[in-house]
Parts: C-alpha cells; structure tokens; sequence
C-alpha cells in the first residue's frame, strides 16, 4: 500500500495519533519536509492501513492542521494542560453547531493522543526520530529504552552508511 508518490504506509508510531502525526516528514524546527496527505486518496490508504472507515468525513485542510497541533502538543509534555489541549483541538473548527464540529477521526486521534499523555511511563517513551527531514514519532518499547530510529530499514541505515562514508573518506591512504 503506497500513497499517491509512491511511499509506502509505513505504522512504526506503536499508537493512532504517532501514525497519523507521521504522515508527513518533519524538519527539525517542526515544519513540514514531505507532505505525504497529498489527496483525500491518500488519506484514504493511510486510514486502510490502521483498520479504519475509509471514507473520511473530516477535511483534508482541516486534517493537516489538526495534524501539527497534535504534534506540537505530544511533544510539549504530559502535564494537564496539554491533556486539555488535546480535547480542544476537537473543537477548533469553525462551525458552531457541537455536533458537526467534533470530527469522527479527530476524536479517534484526540483519544489516542489523551491515552499517551495521560500514561506518564507511555509519554516518557515518545521519541523523535533524529533522521533528516524524518522528525517521526513513536514509541521506544525496547526494555532498555534505548531506541533511536523510527526504523532502521530507512534513517538508521542512512545514518550508519553516512558514518561509515565519512570514516573511509576521512581514513589516510594507506602507504605502501
């Protein structure tokens, strides 16, 4: 399964709302390198890859805005206040009718997101992915907590092909 580009779905957040947050690749100031939500299609496969209805009745626009505050809010902390920040991005649409404006999916994300912040242990173990232009997010539930990649098929094999190219380039010629 692969959106429009042809970048495969990839789920290693290990919860919704890390999922959904990594439909995009980050820079390291949080903005967007890649954007991978590029049509209601794609946003379609993505919700087909987590086992939900897949036919959307949130906006795409809507979505993707949706989509930064939540990041901004997983990674400012677990403390209340950014418990309360997740219920009010349920309600930051326009619309003044409280039926309309609580999206379904938003909620589904807004509930996922309240379970991580409210674990503390879960919270403690959001980790971003220091790839460039990655900014993923997950969850390190190795035993030892020491995780570093969202995956080592793509940014840790970047990072130890990278290291490596930089020790033989920087390596003296050899003298015979």
């Amino acid at each position: 399964m692969c959106y429009s580009e042809g970048h495969p779905v990839r789920l290693i957040g290990g919860r919704l709302a890390l999922d959904f947050v990594n439909t995009a690749d980050w820079t390291a100031d949080g903005h967007i390198a890649h954007e991978k939500l590029r049509s209601l299609a794609d946003l379609t496969l993505w919700l087909e890859a987590v086992n939900l209805d897949s036919k959307p009745l949130d906006s795409l626009a809507n979505l993707i805005r949706y989509r930064a505050s939540l990041r901004q809010v997983l990674l400012s902390g677990g403390d209340p206040s950014s418990l309360n920040a997740v219920q009010a991005l349920c309600f930051e649409d326009a619309s003044s009718d409280p039926i309309t404006r609580r999206q379904p999916l938003q909620a589904l994300l807004a509930a996922s997101a309240v379970s991580l912040l409210a674990d503390s242990r879960e919270h403690e173990r959001i980790k971003m992915c220091p790839g460039e232009n990655c900014g993923w997010l997950f969850i390190d539930e190795t035993k030892n907590g020491r995780r570093t990649w969202c995956s080592m098929e793509s940014c840790g094999n970047r990072a130890k092909a990278a290291r490596h190219y930089a020790r033989k380039k920087n390596r003296a010629p050899a003298r015979v």
